[in-house]
């Protein structure tokens, strides 16, 4: 699976602005099918960066990733790369 199909859209809220900074975590809506590997090789690829962890549910709005970063990599500087302030 590409990892463009896997990643369907980035999830914006106030809390998950909030992660960036704290946690050093991504928050994505992905595709109902991906696994947790798939999800972790589509941000690295993506991004450019290493995945430390992902976390995944299930809710009204589809499967949502909590993708945290490995040390030494920013999701700050990611988000920037992907245009969310």
């Amino acid at each position: 699976m590409n990892a463009y199909d896997v990643i369907i859209m980035p999830w914006l809220t106030e809390k998950t602005m909030e992660a960036r900074t704290t946690q050093n975590r991504l928050e994505f809506i992905v595709r109902r099918a991906a696994t947790k590997k798939q999800i972790a090789r589509a941000v690295e690829t993506i991004f450019e960066v290493e995945v430390d962890s992902v976390n995944v549910r299930n809710t009204k709005h589809g499967k949502h990733a909590s993708v945290r970063l490995a040390e030494g990599y920013d999701a700050e500087d990611a988000a920037m790369r992907l245009g969310a302030l």
